[in-house]
C-alpha cells in the first residue's frame, strides 16, 4: 500500500494551485483578491441565476458562520458583494455581486481557466469524474468525523 498521506496531498496540491492563482496578473494587481474570495467569486457567478445566502456560502466552502461573516463582511466593505434584505423574510440577505466584481471577473476568467485547463491535462472525462467522486467521498468522510 502506498505509504502517501491523502491529506498530506490534498494539502501540497492546494498550495501549488494557490501559488498559481497568486501568480495570475489580475490577482498581482489586486490586493483585495485574495484566494478565498477568488473561489468565492467563482461560486457567486456559478449561481448567478439563484439566490445565494450566507447559509450557502457556509456549505460550499465548510466554514463556520462565524468565518462567513468575515468574508462577506470585507467583501463587502470593499464593493465587490452587496448584501440585500429579502421580502419573505428580514434576517436572510441575499449576497448580489457588484459591478466591480463582474469586472473582476472579466480580467480573471480567462486567466483561471488557464490554470484550470493546465491542472486537468492528460485527464480523460472518465478520469475527472472518478476524481469528483473521490473527493466527494472523502468530504463526506470528513463530516462524519466532525
Amino acid at each position: 500500500m502506498d505509504k502517501r498521506h491523502v491529506g498530506g496531498a490534498v494539502r501540497t496540491l492546494t498550495h501549488r494551485i494557490n501559488r498559481a492563482i497568486d501568480n495570475i496578473p489580475a490577482v498581482k494587481e489586486n490586493q483585495n483578491l485574495t484566494g478565498i474570495r477568488i473561489w468565492m467569486l467563482n461560486f457567486l457567478f456559478r449561481n448567478e441565476n439563484t439566490d445565494i445566502f450566507q447559509r450557502d456560502v457556509e456549505a460550499e466552502f465548510g466554514v463556520s458562520r462565524a468565518t462567513a461573516t468575515v468574508l462577506l463582511q470585507s467583501m463587502e466593505q470593499d464593493g465587490i458583494i452587496r448584501r440585500l434584505s429579502v421580502e419573505r423574510d428580514a434576517r436572510l440577505k441575499k449576497i448580489v455581486l457588484t459591478e466591480e466584481a463582474r469586472e473582476l471577473r472579466r480580467r480573471l476568467q480567462t486567466q483561471l481557466e488557464r490554470v484550470e485547463k493546465q491542472l486537468v491535462k492528460g485527464f480523460s472525462e472518465e478520469e475527472l469524474a472518478a476524481f469528483f467522486d473521490y473527493v466527494d467521498r472523502f468530504a463526506r468522510n470528513m463530516e462524519e468525523f466532525v
